[in-house]
């Protein structure tokens, strides 16, 4: 465990617009022995405001959520991580070229993408599907990871 006691994940997916920031949101709201973070495997995009709609929808707070390069982490005084969870193929491949991943619990989840190239109200709905997949993919980390269930998800 980290030096707060509590269990600090960084979720990564490519570009860190959409689905590692709604892992984020919901670990934060819905997890409180976890520390959650979310990052780009690639390039940083921009935060979509469907996801931000969408969970405002489910009474998740966004506040402070922005999109930022994993490269960031293995910077001196980042946070200490404890497990790293690739939010698709493309952000896992990514990530094991990063010097730091090998050293800590790496997972590869594989959650559908919610593509730019749809209508916002499109995206808006897939999100809003999927944040209980994310809710559930989370209690079940945190149950491996501490060996307790959370009782929580979204």
């Amino acid at each position: 465990m980290a030096m707060t006691g509590r269990l600090t994940v960084l979720f990564v997916c490519a570009d860190n617009s959409g689905v590692s920031l709604a892992a984020e949101a919901v670990a934060l709201h819905f997890h409180p022995r976890l520390r959650p973070f979310s990052a780009a495997a690639l390039a940083p995009g921009r935060v979509d405001p469907a996801l931000l709609a969408s969970l405002t929808a489910a009474h998740i707070p966004a506040d402070g959520l922005s999109a930022k390069p994993v490269g960031v982490f293995s910077l001196s005084g980042a946070p200490r991580l404890d497990a790293v969870v690739a939010l698709g193929a493309d952000a896992g491949r990514a990530l094991r070229r990063q010097a730091f991943i090998g050293l800590l619990r790496f997972e590869t989840w594989q959650l559908p993408d919610v593509p730019w190239g749809t209508e916002e109200k499109v995206r808006r709905a897939a999100y809003g599907r999927l944040l209980p997949d994310i809710g559930a993919a989370i209690a079940r980390l945190e149950e491996r990871i501490t060996g307790r269930l959370s009782g929580a998800a979204a």
